[in-house]
């Protein structure tokens, strides 16, 4: 397999997530003897790790479309390994405050390469891949999320030297990293097997600060702006109280279940608009099923609350693993929570990747998305957790959240009835080495999303991208 193409650097890529975000992922919670309540499983409800999940969206815009690739991955290669080693150093003198400190810090560089690799998957994969591409990424979130809270749960009474072995372990692999993110190619440079090339402009400060402004003028942000913001308000304000390690295993199951789903999305049975209406309709269900199953599983658990005050959460989730009903009724509510949530950033995103090619202006969408994303979800949390608790008061700010959720659907229909094969309305990828403006110009009426693609400013896009 070539060096430059898209599948070979996507590779090397999921290769460096592996050894970075994955393998913390399965250790971290062990490590710091953290038992997962799922309280909310979807959102982090530790603020500094939050706010910054916040602003890195709109950071990682920057620093990706101006520093490239390589450089972001390495970086949080470089992050990881003080982060594992602030952990063996805490085992060694007992003091965490170094490891709190990297904590937030790793955690924000992971958001920015977290969008960087959506990106990728967008950009990098073929009309066909997209799906898949992301379903990957994913995967390897989500299965390390899962084992490591299976580990957690299932090693709580293993002793401190077990431990202190296991995070010299996450050190000696994350320290590999920084070596398979150097290998990472620049993104100018990547180039199909049919000569075709990633279109990654040259750009400047000025450029993406004058493009970034533009996005929010753009109708199709204006009309993904309520579906990135209300989904995580909604799934952050419907917290089911469970922490049994079969609770956790069925979130995350339904997470990685979704995968599945996007492959609908890639098989090419249909116009790549007909598959997002199926895929939409999908979207519906499954979200539609969530929350009835959520306002049941609420309703249970707040009448039991306000007819024992005195009961904690923590005993509250108990009863509700001992109780047959109301334990089938949870776990069901968690799978499908799982589902509906995982699917509507999975489709999201696919949205996205099929509106535009230009990896610079993805960029920018993703980045939106993943800030709004999170903006929704902490402000979800902190509403959540500050209303008194009475029934209509602590069910108010769910049954708001999932109207807007609906409300926020309707505008992401009009955004797929703009959806072609083609792409037509972006900037999209170049060709090889003779071809001409008036190749593009005769490429009009070509409806391959593999071939060229009609731009309205072919005539600015850099020589030395003509290759």
């Amino acid at each position: 397999m070539r060096y430059h193409s898209p599948y070979t650097q996507i590779g090397l890529i999921s290769l460096t997530l592996l050894m970075t975000h994955a393998i913390a992922l399965l250790l971290q919670y062990y490590l710091l003897k953290v038992v997962p309540y799922n309280e909310n499983p979807t959102y982090d409800t530790y603020w500094p790790t939050s706010a910054v999940a916040c602003v890195s969206g709109f950071a990682a815009i920057f620093l990706i479309n101006l520093i490239g690739l390589r450089i972001i991955f390495v970086i949080h290669s470089v992050t990881s390994v003080i982060y594992a080693s602030s952990i063996v150093y805490g085992y060694k003198t007992m003091d965490y405050s170094f490891h709190k400190v990297m904590y937030v810090i790793n955690s924000g560089s992971y958001d920015v390469s977290r969008v960087a690799v959506i990106v990728v998957m967008l950009t990098y994969a073929s009309e066909r891949w997209k799906a898949r591409a992301l379903g990957v990424f994913l995967f390897i979130e989500y299965f390390s999320l899962t084992m490591g809270d299976v580990i957690a749960i299932t090693h709580r009474t293993d002793d401190w030297a077990h431990r202190y072995h296991a995070s010299i372990a996450l050190l000696v692999l994350t320290c590999l990293a920084p070596f398979v993110a150097a290998a990472i190619a620049p993104a100018e440079t990547v180039v199909r097997d049919n000569g075709v090339y990633v279109l990654a402009r040259k750009t400047n400060l000025v450029t993406e600060l004058v493009e970034t402004a533009k996005i929010f003028k753009s109708k199709y942000m204006l009309l993904l702006l309520p579906y990135m913001f209300s989904y995580p308000f909604a799934y952050s304000t419907c917290a089911v109280l469970l922490n049994d390690v079969v609770t956790i295993i069925l979130y995350d199951m339904g997470k990685i279940f979704v995968i599945a789903l996007g492959l609908m999305l890639d098989i090419p049975w249909s116009t790549r608009r007909m598959r997002a209406f199926v895929g939409f309709a999908n979207l519906w269900l499954f979200f539609t099923l969530s929350i009835v199953f959520t306002m049941v599983t609420r309703m249970y658990q707040d009448t039991w609350k306000l007819a024992n005050p005195k009961t904690s959460e923590q005993e509250l989730s108990t009863i509700f693993t001992v109780e047959s009903v109301e334990r089938n009724l949870a776990y069901t509510t968690l799978f499908f929570t799982g589902i509906a949530s995982s699917l509507i950033e999975l489709f999201g995103l696919w949205v996205i990747g099929t509106l535009t090619n230009d990896m610079r202006a993805c960029c920018r969408f993703v980045g939106t998305f993943h800030s709004v994303m999170f903006i929704g979800g902490m402000l979800g949390i902190q509403i959540a957790h500050h209303t008194p608790f009475t029934f209509i008061g602590a069910n108010l700010p769910m049954i708001i959240g999932n109207a807007a959720v609906y409300v926020s659907l309707i505008s992401m229909y009009f955004v797929i009835r703009r959806i072609t094969d083609t792409n037509d309305w972006s900037l999209g990828r170049i060709s090889s080495a003779n071809a001409s403006h008036a190749d593009f110009d005769s490429a009009a009426s070509d409806q391959s999303s593999e071939t060229y693609m009609v731009v309205a400013d072919v005539k600015h896009i850099h020589e030395q991208q003509i290759v």
